[in-house]
């Protein structure tokens, strides 16, 4: 139950932030949007290749990643092993995709949402709605900040 709430708190939090930035912001620069989508790209290919590596550096130091059922897992280095435990039981995937379905930018954040979907030979599947967080870097890189999977159903 607590977790249930927490889950739902994080939600609206999430919804009345992006709302807000929604009135606030500008169009997305075109710089941070490359960079965004050959960030996406990074996560279709590591999935395919079965290489995670591929996509530890495009998160910051600091990043938080939370699974649909309120879990986090912060620091890049505690993500990359989490990705790598998933990838050893998933095996690499036969298709994967990213289509973002929207995206604002404030100042250096942008926030994009979307869903990613990757098969496996095993006959397992990803699918997972997405509200994420890009930061701009003090070397005008963008990488991945804040990621929350949103709940099936």
């Amino acid at each position: 139950m607590r977790n249930e709430t927490m889950g739902n708190s994080t939600v609206m939090f999430l919804i009345l932030c992006c709302s807000t930035c929604v009135a606030q912001s500008k169009p997305i620069d075109p710089g941070a949007r490359s960079q965004i989508d050959a960030g996406n790209q990074e996560w279709v290919d590591a999935m395919k290749l079965g290489n995670i590596a591929l996509l530890v550096p495009g998160n910051t130091i600091d990043a938080v990643d939370c699974s649909p059922e309120g879990q986090c897992i912060r620091g890049r280095s505690a993500l990359e092993a989490q990705m790598k435990g998933e990838m050893a039981k998933l095996g690499r995937a036969d298709s994967a995709s990213v289509v973002s379905l929207g995206s604002v930018q404030q100042g250096r954040y942008v926030y994009e949402w979307g869903e990613a979907k990757a098969h496996f030979p095993n006959g397992k599947s990803i699918l997972d709605r997405y509200l994420t967080v890009w930061q701009e870097q003090p070397d005008r890189t963008w990488k991945l900040f804040r990621n929350l999977v949103m709940p099936n159903g």
